[in-house]
């Protein structure tokens, strides 16, 4: 098995050039409590770390991914795609992208809040 926290990817340097968490670390601030429910990037892991805030009672759960080695989440198209390809600081710009989940074909909220 490759450790791919010393790994390159084509010249670029794990850990240096783009985020290299072999799991989900604990302590992160990210918290679903002021967000609708969706997928979310976080910037604090430089994106490599992703939420699915889930409508539940009495608020949202939150579930915690890692993206593959190399990849970040895109918050624009909601996957984990190529660390060079997003723009990560500016993700939280791009939340909004999930407004149209959730819905009914009315365009009303069918879970969670709004």
């Amino acid at each position: 098995m490759i450790d791919m926290s010393t790994a390159s990817l084509d010249g670029y340097i794990a850990g240096q050039d783009y985020p290299a968490f072999e799991e989900v670390p604990t302590g992160l601030s990210f918290t679903c409590d002021d967000k609708i429910p969706g997928y979310y990037a976080d910037p604090e892991t430089q994106c490599q770390v992703w939420h699915w805030c889930v409508p539940s009672l009495g608020g949202n759960t939150m579930y915690s991914f890692i993206c593959a080695p190399g990849t970040v989440f895109n918050q624009q198209s909601r996957v984990c795609d190529w660390f060079f390809k997003v723009d990560c600081p500016n993700s939280p710009a791009y939340y909004g992208v999930n407004e149209d989940l959730y819905k009914d074909e009315a365009g009303n909220y069918i879970a969670g809040k709004k």
